[in-house]
Parts: structure tokens; C-alpha cells; sequence
């Protein structure tokens, strides 16, 4: 892929971004010459634990009861639910949330997946296994710093100083014009992309923050405040604090560069919805931004963390579910719509995730802390309008209930939940072990919602 303004990040090369040795960051190792099409992964992370069993619902009589009998007052009217034909049948209906009118057309257009009932998982586990205490848990289960952690790293390795989105930003790093921007965060700074080989960037949903007042030709006294901090520059005389201003200056030339090929990049027409305080709408804006600069940016990977709160539904699920749906929802149809706009729609795929799922009995007024869930997966080259994995039974003691509240057991891992969307980005069978290095435990091949 060429680059509209490859020249301007010659001076940014991997040597330059990644650090020198005196901050000890190597430059990654790569089994693979460096590919010539784009593809970028979009993780959207649902913080709180997001509470999938009232997103997707059964619908067909039987299911629907027992549903009913488990949510209590939670539970969706059925005739309410819009209903979905997924492409495979388990002999059940189902349907989605009232305010997720978006994501049944997008599901009965093919754009997007169901994945069912996935979450963090050492190995296999059966309620059985579970009760008798035979099988290797995840540490503290139902704590929402220590899923997200886990969700973020899936590594059983109690050192890991990486998360697996930047396991795989760190394979493609070193081939960008710019390796600052493979991996790129919206939502503040995220774990999920740490890798102690490469260096991942945090914006805000508005883009690179500018160096207002150093910036040359804004008027005489920015002038002369470029010309200062380029003497400070050169002048200080100690290694540490002459690497500490190359830093500083590296970062300043990259947000004007950037900032460049983003001012040049023609404005989306795709409507996204009014945050309305939730903040992810803009956040996926400005990574449909990015993407549609990939061009003049030299960009052929990329991956990018989104993030949505509010999600903890102790309290008032019933009003703030329907809010945080409509949310979700009509962001989604937004990035997917800008997506097609920008000619990256078989080229991006966007899935969600969250801690952990949430409790089928209701505690009064909202749900507590779960643990598996239903996710999402959209994009052009995803196999939709069908549901991947095992729905599960909703029975209050059933084969699925963990014994607890109706806290439902993942049938799907983690890993094998994105595996194919691995193989898709373009990763061999090696490079997904080193990504996934707890794969083995599972039967890798039972998912794949990739074209």
C-alpha cells in the first residue's frame, strides 16, 4: 500500500517511535513479509459486565417460559422482542431487545454475528466438573478489575506483561510507516493493547490533542516558542534528558503529521447518534476517522479499543438496559454505515466484549455479577445473520446455572471465540499460539464466524 504522504513518517520509522536502546525497547521479530491489503480490528469493550441474556432472548414457548420463570421481573415481553432467523437452527426462536432495532436488520442483512454464551475460561467446565470442584477456575470470577484483566490478556501465566491485542499489534508494528498508530486506544489506556515490545497510542475521541502554543506559523510569540523549545531541544547535555526531548519532539512532530493527513481525509457523511454522556458514539467516530485516513497514514493493520460504561446493572436495569441498547445499538449501525462509506467494510471487523455476563435472578431492581454472555461481531467479512457457539439452557438449576443465582457457565472460550477473526486478520497457526497461549486446552476449530 502506498502512502499519500509516506514522506512525511519517513523520519518516524520503527527505529525512531519504538525508542532507542537506551530505553530498552527491541523492535519486535515478525514471521511474515508485510502485507499489501488493510485490515483492522475493532474491540468494543462493554465495562460494567454487560447483561447479554436480555439482548438476545428465546422466543419459541418453552424456552420463552422458562426464561420468564428465571428473569422475573427483568424479563422482556415476548411480544416485544424483535425477532431474528439465524441462518442455522437449535429448533428455538429468538429475538433481540426492543431497542436493538439496529442490530436485527444488520443480523437479517448478514453484517453481523451472535456469538453465544462465551467468557473467561481456563478449560472447559461443566456444572458437574463445577460442583465437585475437579476443574481449574479463573481466579476471583466475579470481580470486574480482575475480568477485564483476564478478558484483556488471556494469558495463565501470572507474569504476563501483555494483552492480546497488543500480542498482535506487535506483529505488524515494525511494517507500518507509522508503528505508533497499529494500536490504538480511545478510551484512555488500555491493557488489552500493552506490549512490553511495542508502543500503543491512546487519543481522545476528538484525535491527536495539538501542541497549541509551540506550534509554528500560529503567530509571533508561537513562533518564537517553536524556536525556544527547538534550542531546549538541542541544549540539554545529559543521555537521559536529550532521550526524554527526542521523545517529546518525536510526539509533536507525529500529532502535526497526523493531524495533516486527518485535515486532508474527507469529512464523514455517516450520521453517528448524540453521545448522550455515554461517549462511545464519538470514540467510534474518530476510529472511522482513522480508518478512513489508513491510506495517507501508510496503515495496513491496525487494531483499536473502544469503550462503553454503565454496564454494572445492579439497580434501575429495567430503565438503563433499554438506554445503553439504543446506545450500543445505533452506534453500531453508524460505524458499520461508515464503513461501507469509506470503502473499508470487508476490511474491519468489530466485536464486543465485556467482563462477565450478569445473574438471571433479579436482585430486586437489576442483576448482580455473572459469567458467560453473548457477544457481537460485525463487519464485512463476518459470517452473519447466524448464532456461533451453544445457546444455553436458562433454568435456574439447569445444565448450565453454575448453582449460583443463575450465574450460566461460558460454553464458549475466549479464545475460541476469536480465533477465526485471528486467522482472518492474516495470523499463521504459530503466530495465533503466541497470541492465544492457552488454545490447546480448547477445541479451536468449533468457532468460525469469518468469510
Amino acid at each position: 500500500m502506498k502512502s499519500i504522504k509516506r514522506r512525511e513518517f519517513l523520519k518516524l520509522g520503527a527505529a525512531s517511535v519504538l525508542g532507542s536502546g537506551l530505553v530498552g525497547l527491541p523492535k519486535p521479530t515478525f514471521a511474515q513479509e508485510a502485507p499489501n491489503d488493510y485490515k483492522a480490528l475493532v474491540c468494543l469493550f462493554l465495562f460494567g459486565g454487560n447483561d447479554g441474556f436480555n439482548l438476545v432472548v428465546p422466543t419459541n414457548e418453552s424456552a420463552y417460559s422458562e426464561y420468564a420463570a428465571s428473569r422475573q421481573n427483568l424479563a422482556i415481553e415476548r411480544e416485544l422482542l424483535l425477532p431474528i432467523s439465524p441462518v442455522s437452527s437449535d429448533g428455538q426462536s429468538y429475538g433481540f431487545h426492543p431497542q436493538a432495532a439496529p442490530l436485527q436488520s444488520l443480523f437479517a442483512e448478514g453484517q453481523l454475528a451472535l456469538m453465544a454464551n462465551t467468557g473467561n475460561l481456563i478449560q472447559p467446565v461443566t456444572r458437574e466438573q463445577l460442583l465437585n470442584d475437579s476443574v481449574t477456575l479463573p481466579t476471583e470470577l466475579f470481580s470486574h478489575n480482575n475480568q477485564q484483566d483476564q478478558w484483556k490478556t488471556i494469558d495463565t501465566n501470572p507474569g504476563n506483561l501483555s494483552g492480546w491485542g497488543g500480542r498482535i499489534a506487535n506483529l505488524f508494528a515494525s511494517q507500518q510507516d507509522v508503528p505508533l498508530l497499529t494500536s490504538i486506544a480511545l478510551n484512555g489506556k488500555s491493557n488489552w493493547l500493552t506490549h512490553p515490545d511495542t508502543l500503543d497510542l491512546s487519543i481522545s475521541a476528538s484525535g491527536l490533542d495539538n501542541y497549541w502554543y509551540v506550534q509554528e506559523g500560529d503567530g509571533y510569540e508561537n513562533t518564537r516558542r517553536t524556536a525556544h523549545l527547538e534550542n531546549l531541544y538541542r541544549e540539554y547535555p545529559k543521555l537521559f534528558h536529550k532521550e526524554i526531548a527526542n521523545v517529546q519532539k518525536r510526539t509533536l512532530e507525529l500529532v502535526e503529521s497526523v493531524g495533516s493527513v486527518l485535515a486532508n481525509t474527507p469529512e464523514l457523511t455517516t450520521v453517528f447518534p448524540e453521545d448522550n454522556g455515554y461517549g462511545v458514539s464519538s470514540q467510534m467516530k474518530m476510529v472511522a476517522n482513522m480508518i478512513a485516513a489508513r491510506e495517507g497514514l501508510g496503515m495496513n493493520r491496525q487494531v483499536f479499543f473502544v469503550g462503553m460504561g454503565g454496564f454494572d446493572t445492579h439497580d434501575t436495569q429495567n430503565v438503563d438496559q433499554a438506554a445503553l441498547f439504543g446506545m450500543l445499538t445505533n452506534t453500531l449501525k453508524a460505524f458499520n454505515d461508515a464503513m461501507i462509506e469509506v470503502g473499508a467494510h470487508n476490511e474491519v471487523t468489530t466485536f464486543t466484549a465485556s467482563e462477565f455476563g450478569r445473574t438471571l435472578t433479579s436482585n430486586g431492581d437489576g442483576t448482580d455479577h455473572g459469567w458467560g454472555n453473548h457477544q457481537l461481531v460485525m463487519g464485512g467479512a463476518v459470517k452473519g445473520g447466524d448464532i456461533y457457539g451453544t445457546m444455553p439452557s436458562l433454568e435456574i438449576g439447569g445444565v448450565d446455572d453454575s448453582g449460583d443465582r443463575g450465574r450460566i457457565i461460558p460454553t464458549t472460550s475466549i479464545e475460541q471465540y476469536v480465533q477465526s477473526m485471528l486467522q482472518w486478520y492474516g495470523l499463521d497457526a504459530g503466530q495465533i499460539s503466541a497470541v492465544l497461549p492457552n488454545a490447546s486446552a480448547f477445541d479451536m476449530n468449533a468457532i468460525n464466524l469469518m468469510l
